[in-house]
């Protein structure tokens, strides 16, 4: 077995004063493990090396989003883009669901709501604030449909970060 030397480095992940000049962190199978503050269950702050979904896989999953492009279907039923996509957020959530940290899902979120805002828009010709609006509505009506969706707006208690 032989180590690339491009891709092989030192990296210091303990507590305590890091000697300068030091990598403090390493992206690894789509996680960035990098020191992070987060919070126990008693709400208790502590810092900790700890994974969570790497810039490079946000920006990609940020691109698939974009790349969908939803609000092109506006002929299409909201149980019908349910089911186009379900899947593939529900992928994101298992794997990076694990190490569930507010920079995700609330990134993933609030790109996929700003494309469902949109198709709204397109679909009902409503302005941005009344498409918001008959989303929240149709949300409120039909929470079965946003089931996987509402995930993403969630934390895990275990794991937040701040």
């Amino acid at each position: 077995m032989e180590l690339n030397p491009t891709k092989t480095r030192i990296v210091y992940v303990g507590r305590g004063v890091t000697p300068s000049g030091v990598v403090r962190e390493f992206t690894f199978l789509g996680y960035d493990f990098k020191e992070r503050t987060l919070v126990d269950r008693n709400g208790v702050l502590f810092r900790r090396v700890a994974p969570g979904a790497s810039k490079a896989a946000m920006k990609e999953m940020t691109r698939t989003i974009k790349s969908w492009r939803v609000h092109r279907s506006s002929g299409a039923s909201l149980r019908e883009l349910a089911r186009r996509y379900n899947a593939t957020l529900r992928g994101w959530i298992h794997y990076y669901g694990k190490f569930w940290y507010r920079n995700f899902s609330y990134q993933l979120w609030s790109v996929f709501q700003s494309r469902l805002v949109k198709w709204v828009g397109c679909k009902y010709r409503l302005s941005q604030r009344a498409a918001e609006r008959k989303l929240n509505r149709i949300r409120r009506a039909q929470p079965s449909l946003f089931a996987h969706w509402s995930l993403l707006g969630s934390t895990d208690a275990r794991s937040r970060a701040v």
